[in-house]
């Protein structure tokens, strides 16, 4: 073995508690970036089975899908690993320059000196990464279990809402998961390791051997504020305070790495748990309003294309329902327990209209355009609804059976808030209706329903401007609401209802037949976004705390060796009347003051990163954003109870220490 290796080898053995972490934080590490590259081979392998060799016709996108978030995911680890590496053995270096000074007094050259530091990521390397590799793929194992099981229940769920599906990922051992894994981890390593001894080479024998550059020191006399802000420190914590406050300047690199961790975990933790807030508001938006506990519809295909004649897109309709064949479902479906069934249909892309700006208030001429004009194209929603409720809501607008009622509500949302409004005025007392083919027809609004005069079924997200109730009309889809006794064999008598009315070959596809019939809880759509939210953010999460744990190593191994590695400091402080609870008040200031720049720089960020997260969601969905207060305080609390943790811990070996052989040995070694 070289001599450079062996110097290496007895370093890691006499620093065991730097080695220590520097083989946790390259463990772990790994072991993310082995979860990711695991992820990567079983997800191809579920695309592979479910879609071809080739994904299909949209190969590319499915495969972006994939490699997209596997490489922003595995740039993360590397940043922070890098950061994490790189200062343990920025550490280590700067701790044992004297001893390269020697070294190069006695001939050694500086890529010598460079060798020792690279062997030691070699060394570490060598026992890090395959435990890291085992580690990642029991963790992968256990990720994907409990990604099946959620998939489990999605399918299911799925299941009564769609065809048949069965999304299954299968644990897949891959050997060029393994290897890209393994490779990345040890460049990082050997990346980690080359700056701060390249820097190490740099030095000159004598710099060395005096240590100079370990520590930078202000020659500037420091100005009114600072003398304020030390006063002011004086005044609060006394000397302890001050000598913190010092400690921490003087050894600004020495800390910079930890605040650096620190500040990236709590960005990461703040901006996690307010996607969580954010994700639990879109849910409860998803939410149906309806009393009714069943729902089942049908649904048809559609192709759009543009009309040739006019040059509009237009929307195609394969298998579009008559609403008298609603109406017959709905009866049939009525006659399960004698409960009443309320049937709707819509069609939301076959009409628009062009309305004069007289007839629609100003309040919606400002939903419609953000400029003031003479006409405004609106698209026309159709809602038949089913003889029944019909009737009941022409009685409840004061016109015959047959009438076309307008509903005079407008729902809309408002940078993150529902807002509702009145869109039309009384004179409006028609409507053309217009395809994109050029035909249109005009209808007369017979009557009018304001928002409390409309049922709760009629409320529901994503409706056109202008929706009309009429009697008869031929749709893309017609929902059935229920509310039965038993709710799983109405669910199975409805299936019946809808196979009878709808004939379909149960092992084509939806696309095949040119429709889809459904019945299913009405909470279950909600269910289904709640379980795809709740797997992805247990990943995220899953992620995220073990990105964390990297950062905090280097935290804990850092705070720890800071506290070991100045005892003679410490000593010469007791000499001159310190006393053991002064030290601790002084390292418990030292770990406030380090984990208060974290967050003043870390909470900022990651409330910042929360709200530009919150502008493409409230710009969709009426989800306001809401000031992540609750991981704001988890995330403090934690931070500054890890840095005083530490800190306690570390001091604790020092309780025991001989002042006079702690200053003698400490300077004479």
């Amino acid at each position: 073995m070289k001599i450079t290796a062996k110097l290496a080898y007895s370093q890691l053995k006499i620093n065991r508690l730097r080695t220590a972490g520097a083989l946790a934080a390259i463990a772990l590490s790994t072991a993310l970036m082995t979860v990711v590259c695991s992820f990567v081979a079983s997800g191809n392998a579920m695309a592979v089975q479910l879609l071809g060799a080739d994904y299909g016709n949209y190969g590319n996108a499915y495969k972006g899908l994939l490699l997209l978030p596997a490489i922003f995911f595995g740039l993360m680890i590397v940043i922070m690993s890098v950061v994490v590496i790189s200062n343990v053995f920025r550490v280590s270096a700067e701790e044992r320059m004297a001893q390269f000074g020697i070294l190069k007094c006695v001939g050694a050259t500086g890529a010598q000196i460079s060798s020792v530091v690279l062997y030691e990521s070699v060394f570490l390397s060598a026992v890090g990464i395959p435990v890291g590799l085992v580690l990642g793929l029991g963790l992968a194992f256990v990720g994907i279990r409990v990604t099946n099981g959620f998939l489990g229940e999605l399918n299911a769920l799925a299941d009564m809402m769609v065809n048949k599906i069965n999304l299954s990922v299968s644990f897949v051992v891959s050997w060029q998961a393994l290897l890209v894994a393994a490779l990345i981890c040890f460049f990082t390593v050997l990346f980690s390791a080359w700056r701060p001894g390249r820097k190490a080479a740099k030095a000159s024998a004598v710099d060395s051997v005096r240590g100079a550059g370990t520590i930078t020191i202000r020659k500037t006399k420091p100005g009114k504020r600072e003398r304020g802000i030390g006063q002011l420190t004086q005044k609060l914590f006394g000397c302890e305070g001050v000598l913190a406050s010092k400690t921490i300047q003087r050894n600004r690199r020495s800390f910079r790495a930890t605040v650096v961790a620190l500040a990236t975990g709590v960005v990461l933790f703040v901006a996690l748990g307010s996607l969580s807030q954010q994700a639990n508001a879109l849910e409860c938006y998803m939410q149906p309003t309806v009393e009714e506990t069943v729902i089942a519809d049908y649904s048809s295909a559609r192709i759009t294309r543009t009309n040739e004649k006019t040059g509009r897109v237009e929307s195609v309709y394969r298998c579009p329902l008559d609403s008298d064949v609603g109406n017959t479902v709905a009866e049939k479906l009525s006659a399960y327990d004698g409960k009443s069934v309320y049937g709707l249909g819509l069609d939301l892309e076959t009409y628009y209209t062009v309305l004069p700006a007289e007839v629609i208030t100003g309040e919606m001429q400002g939903v419609l355009a953000d400029t003031p004009q003479a006409n405004y194209e609106i698209p026309v929603e159709i809602i038949p609804v089913d003889a029944y409720h019909y009737k009941a809501l022409c009685e409840k607008a004061g016109v015959a059976v047959g009438s076309t009622i307008l509903l005079n509500h407008y729902r809309y949302n408002d940078n993150g808030s529902e807002v509702d409004v009145t869109p039309y005025l009384p004179t409006l007392r028609s409507v053309t209706l217009k395809k994109a083919d050029g035909s249109e027809k005009t209808w007369t609004i017979d009557g009018v329903l304001t928002q409390a005069e409309m049922p709760q079924e009629l409320f529901y997200f994503n409706t056109n401007p202008i929706r009309l109730v009429v009697q008869q009309a031929e749709v893309r889809g017609y929902s059935w609401y229920a509310t039965p006794d038993d709710e799983a064999a109405f669910i199975a008598y409805a299936n019946t209802v809808l196979a009878e009315a709808f004939s379909a070959d149960a092992t084509t596809s939806y696309q095949e037949d040119g429709f889809s019939t459904r019945a299913y809880k009405t909470n279950d759509y909600a269910k289904v976004m709640n379980i795809a939210n709740v797997l992805v953010l247990v990943f995220m999460y899953s992620f995220v705390v073990l990105l964390m744990l990297i950062g905090f190593t280097n935290v804990v191994s850092t705070m720890f060796t800071n506290v070991v590695m100045r005892a003679r400091e410490f000593a010469v402080l007791q000499s001159v009347g310190m006393t053991q609870e002064g030290l601790r008040r002084m390292l418990a200031l030292e770990s406030i003051l380090c984990s208060l720049k974290a967050l003043a720089v870390g909470l900022p960020v990651g409330v910042a990163i929360t709200y530009l997260i919150n502008l493409p969601i409230r710009q969709m969905f009426p989800v306001p954003y809401a000031f992540p207060w609750l991981w704001v305080l988890l995330c403090t609390v934690g931070v500054l109870g890890i840095t005083w943790g530490t800190t306690r811990c570390a001091t604790h070996t020092l309780r025991n220490q001989n002042i006079i052989e702690t200053i003698r040995t400490q300077s004479g070694r």
